[in-house]
């Protein structure tokens, strides 16, 4: 008996599906369901297919669940399934659901992708948005953890980061085949904060960068300075960046590429190499960023626009976020009063170089509005 249930055991770890996890937090659940949608219509056609039950996406309260399974297009085998979990809103009852969820399978944490959305409707909230999300991770669920499981955790990830870092992106097909234990020297402000999970960023509805220009007149600095800030911050946690609109094709392959070095299978080393070419570096396209792991650097942030205070966003954010106790100010509020001049609507409000009856029609009294039209109608000579 023994034997046969040895022989079960073995032949279904065999045959066991690689699963990975994406915690989709942030941006309204109707953004959280394009952003979902996106994926499998990124996908693509080539070596895989992308399949998942996302018709109906249950995120309207605390945690929504859908999932993809990633196929094989030859052999018509699963090789990858994404599971994700979306929380639309943060509050500190919602913490409970996702302690119990990793303290029930470990694993899930240690190859966990942490998703944050953003949206160009409300550039402005971004960096207060940001910060309240890793604050909410790590204040009340990281904290609630067996710290065993989370320092299991930070040294995959650290690892990962340095692997990532040590390569040109070219040479990401081969991240397989390469020794987990690299020490390389980091460059300044560069993950001096990791989380101890993966994690991506990604902003939606990037189009409205033209109108924000063309209807807002917002200049090129103003973008600029918000990459630039968004990137140092992100650089701290080794954090992923990329621009969404609805006709981008790079998510998938993204995603992909950030949870697949781990998968040492063939099959999932020839997707990644053909994920890789759809996601190129991207810093010059203002509406298509797109920041890999392990790629970025201050210097490479300078290059956008010199001046930027790259150590003063850095070390501001490590100490009004990361390591304060009250009310998110200081550093936050250095880009939220920056944002706010900018010209046009900062986060969808009218900003003061607009009047506001250029966008907005005041509703007229009922009896104002018959009064007036009696006395037209007064003044009409009945011929």
């Amino acid at each position: 008996m023994d034997i046969w249930s040895s022989l079960l055991q073995s032949a279904s770890i065999s045959k066991a599906t690689a699963s990975r996890t994406i915690l989709l937090l942030g941006g309204s659940p109707a953004t959280q369901e394009s952003f979902i949608q996106q994926i499998a219509a990124s996908a693509g056609s080539g070596l895989y297919v992308v399949k998942g039950r996302t018709s109906q996406v249950a995120n309207n309260f605390a945690l929504g669940y859908v999932y993809f399974d990633v196929f094989d297009r030859d052999q018509e085998e699963i090789i990858l399934r994404l599971n994700i979990y979306a929380l639309s809103s943060i509050h500190e009852s919602y913490a409970s659901l996702l302690v119990d969820l990793f303290q029930r399978d470990s694993s899930i944490l240690e190859t966990l992708l942490v998703t944050i959305l953003l949206d160009w409707e409300q550039p402005r909230r971004w960096i207060r948005d940001l910060a309240q999300y890793i604050k909410f991770l790590i204040e009340f669920v990281f904290k609630n953890l067996d710290q065993d499981i989370c320092a299991s955790g930070l040294k995959k990830c650290s690892q990962r980061y340095r692997q990532l870092a040590s390569i040109s992106f070219a040479e990401v097909s081969d991240l397989p085949n390469r020794s987990t234990e690299i020490d390389i020297p980091l460059g300044q402000g560069e993950y001096d904060a990791p989380l101890g999970v993966e994690m991506l960023v990604a902003v939606m509805n990037s189009e409205r960068i033209d109108v924000l220009e063309r209807q807002f007149g917002r200049k090129d600095d103003e973008f600029d300075f918000i990459q630039q800030f968004l990137r140092t911050v992100l650089l701290k946690h080794g954090a992923a960046l990329v621009y969404l609109s609805s006709e981008s094709k790079t998510l998938f392959p993204l995603l992909f590429y950030l949870v697949s070095p781990s998968l040492l299978s063939e099959h999932s080393r020839n997707i990644l190499i053909e994920a890789s070419k759809n996601i190129q570096p991207n810093v010059v396209d203002r509406d298509a960023v797109l920041i890999p792991s392990g790629w970025d650097s201050w210097s490479k942030i300078l290059l956008i626009k010199e001046g930027f205070d790259v150590d003063g966003v850095s070390s501001g954010w490590s100490a009004d976020v990361l390591r304060h106790d009250g009310d998110l100010e200081g550093i936050i509020e250095v880009y939220e009063d920056v944002v706010h001049a900018f010209r046009g609507p900062p986060g969808g409000t009218v900003g003061d170089d607009m009047l506001q009856k250029d966008v907005e029609i005041r509703s007229t009294n009922v009896q104002e509005f018959l009064r007036s039209q009696l006395a037209e109608l007064n003044s009409i000579e009945v011929s």
